[in-house]
C-alpha cells in the first residue's frame, strides 16, 4: 500500500512538472511572437523612415521645375511616407535614448525631423553617392507604384523610364 501511495505521488508530481513545462513553453512562445512582431514593426518603421529621409534629402531637387513635372514634387511623397509610418506605428510608443526622440504619434514630427537629419548626415550625405541616389529613386518609384505623385497613373514601363530620367538629371546636376 505504501508503495502505491509513493507511485501515486510520483505520478502527481510528474503531472505538476508537465503543467509547469507547458506553461513555460506557452510563455516562451508568446515572448517569441512578441519579439517577432517588434522586429517586423522595427523593420517597417526603418524602411519607411529611410525613404522619408531620402525624400527630405532631395526635397529641393524634387521641387525644382523638371523633376516636379515628372513626380509632382516632394510633398506627396513626404506625406505618403509619414502616413505609412503613422499607420505602422499605430498607438505604440517606441522608447529611445537621447539624442533620438521617442517615436509615437504625438511625437511623430519631431522624430521624423531628427531621423531625416540623422539619415542625411550619416548615410545619404556621406559615402557612396550612387547608392544614396538609388535609395532615393527606389523610394520615389515605390511610392508612385502605390498611387503617389503624377507617376502613379503611368504604366510600369513608363514609370521606370521617368525614374531613369530622374537619375540622369540627378547625375547631371550633382543632386
Amino acid at each position: 500500500m505504501n508503495r502505491i501511495a509513493i507511485l501515486a505521488l510520483a505520478a502527481l508530481a510528474g503531472c505538476g512538472d508537465q503543467a509547469a513545462e507547458e506553461k513555460a513553453a506557452a510563455e516562451a512562445k508568446a515572448k517569441a511572437v512578441a519579439a517577432e512582431k517588434a522586429k517586423l514593426l522595427d523593420d517597417a518603421l526603418a524602411l519607411n523612415t529611410r525613404c522619408y529621409a531620402a525624400i527630405k534629402w532631395q526635397e529641393k531637387f524634387l521641387d525644382s521645375p523638371v523633376p516636379r513635372s515628372i513626380t509632382g514634387g516632394a510633398a506627396p511623397f513626404l506625406g505618403y511616407y509619414r502616413t505609412m509610418i503613422a499607420n505602422k506605428l499605430g498607438d505604440q510608443v517606441v522608447p529611445a535614448q537621447a539624442p533620438k526622440p521617442e517615436l509615437s504619434k504625438a511625437n511623430l514630427d519631431a522624430y521624423l525631423a531628427w531621423a531625416a537629419t540623422d539619415q542625411i548626415e550619416n548615410n545619404l550625405g556621406q559615402g557612396d553617392r550612387a547608392q544614396a541616389q538609388a535609395t532615393f529613386t527606389t523610394c520615389v518609384q515605390s511610392a508612385a507604384e502605390f498611387g503617389t505623385g503624377t507617376m502613379a497613373k503611368l504604366s510600369p514601363a513608363e514609370r521606370l523610364g521617368r525614374i531613369q530620367e530622374l537619375r540622369q538629371i540627378m547625375t547631371a546636376t550633382g543632386s
